[in-house]
């Protein structure tokens, strides 16, 4: 039974609140400042996010959704027949556990899978659940020595081979629109980089590969699932690969010299700006102090502008080896986060004396950041132009993400401030990186 939350002046206080600030705020009577913390706070929790028709992700047909719950409830169906198999007498507690005896040996995710009507989702929780039920099957298999190390090394080199395959079938990048295009093929990539990932050891694939002598049980039975998976991510690069394939026209032509330039010119503009160490060890030499607002808006801006995730992986001995369309859409958004940065720094609007923020400067950035958001996606909405808005959409729907745990003071000794600044910061980059999207985009569709 779930226990039933207790109604007390503060909840009360908030859930009315938010409504009434949700009607007065949205019809732009009131500015959020002029609310109390407490009404803003949760209001934050409702007020619109970037809806799923203002980003882009290939379509998942039923069948193909289909067939990944099958391949799982093939698994659970082998993992339990060899579970009917074991003397439970003669299990330790370990053994007990991993095996899943007399339980749902991928977590309940099949029947999660199983009652999922979108397609999307059935295929999310399927593949989600393989990793479960495939390292259940791994220890069952390990038990009766049914598998040993060198099976699953072999598997890994089989399921790399096929993502070489794949992407020699896409190399080179031809298009009939780049608008549209380009977004199948980053999903093509970006689902054949998953497979090298899954394919390794315990589903770490970063270009070097482990003997077999290298694997404990542990290794073993967790990469049969991460096996599992990567055989359908495997599957899902293929079906992206099918429908890209099927948009193009008579009058396809190659699009991988303009991908070229636009990574050197991507990666220019990057470089334009400090490396990440440069900038960490200048925070560190001014002393920024995380326990006021500005330091800890200033440290959360650092991390959230300046991952540097675009410069590894992506030569001969990566996981994501010559990604042309990834290595572009990942550096853009490198681009996009260092600018991004800037202009959060310039929106902030904390000074180093502050000591508490009002949480209506929060709400005040996320409906700006929504603006902005709509408008652009509404300027540019063709499909490549969606991938690379879902980082922005990522940093506006992450912005409340941390804000719960402040409403238990039991819970979190933290400043109220802190989660109100932190999640400022979400909102300034987000709305930050749709301000300089067109820009960037024009750069990679630049003829």
């Amino acid at each position: 039974m779930v226990p039933q939350p207790s109604l007390t002046r503060r909840t009360l206080l908030g859930g009315v609140g938010a409504a009434l600030g949700a009607s007065l705020v949205g019809t732009g009577l009131f500015a959020p400042t002029w609310l109390p913390d407490a009404v803003t706070d949760e209001l934050l929790r409702y007020y619109p996010e970037p809806a799923d028709n203002y980003l882009w992700r290939p379509p998942v047909s039923e069948s193909h959704a289909d067939a990944a719950v099958e391949r799982l409830a093939e698994t659970v169906e082998a993992a339990n027949r060899l579970a009917e198999r074991v003397d439970e007498e003669s299990l330790s507690d370990d053994q007990s556990y991993y095996f899943r005896i007399g339980r749902d040996p991928s977590g309940g995710w099949l029947g999660s899978a199983r009652d999922a009507s979108d397609p999307r989702e059935r295929l999310f929780n399927a593949t989600y659940g393989m990793q479960f039920a495939g390292e259940a099957l791994g220890y069952l298999k390990l038990h009766f020595d049914e598998l040993d190390a060198e099976d699953v090394v072999e598997r890994g080199d089989r399921l790399r081979t096929a993502a070489a395959d794949v992407h020699d079938s896409v190399r080179d990048y031809r298009v009939s629109d780049p608008r549209r295009d380009l977004a199948y093929l980053y999903s093509v990539e970006k689902y054949l980089g998953l497979v090298r990932l899954d394919s390794h050891r315990g589903g770490v694939f970063l270009g070097g590969t482990a003997d077999a002598e290298e694997y404990d049980e542990r290794d073993v039975a967790g990469t049969v699932g991460s096996h599992l998976q990567a055989e359908q991510r495997l599957a899902d690069a293929r079906h992206y690969r099918d429908q890209y394939r099927e948009n193009l026209g008579d009058d396809a032509r190659p699009y991988a010299d303009q991908l070229d330039g636009a990574l050197s010119r991507l990666t220019a503009m990057a470089n334009d700006y400090p490396r990440r160490h440069d900038l960490q060890e200048r925070l560190r030499e001014e002393d920024v102090d995380q326990s006021t607002p500005l330091g800890a808006a200033r440290w959360e801006l650092f991390t959230l502008g300046y991952d540097d995730d675009f410069r590894f992986g992506f030569d001969d001995d990566g996981y994501r080896p010559n990604h042309r369309v990834q290595h572009v859409v990942e550096t853009a958004w490198a681009v996009l986060a260092r600018r991004a940065h800037e202009f959060a720094l310039d929106e902030l609007d904390v000074s180093p004396g502050d000591t508490g923020y009002d949480s209506g400067r929060t709400l005040k950035a996320k409906r700006r950041a929504m603006r902005t958001f709509r408008s652009v996606r509404e300027a540019y909405d063709s499909p490549f132009a969606g991938v690379l808005a879902q980082e922005a959409a990522s940093r506006i729907r992450a912005g409340d993400i941390g804000l719960g745990s402040r409403w238990d003071a039991a819970a979190d000794d933290r400043p109220a401030w802190q989660d109100r600044v932190e999640s400022t910061t979400y909102y300034l980059m987000g709305n930050g990186t749709m301000r300089e999207l067109g820009d960037v985009l024009g750069v990679i569709l630049a003829r």
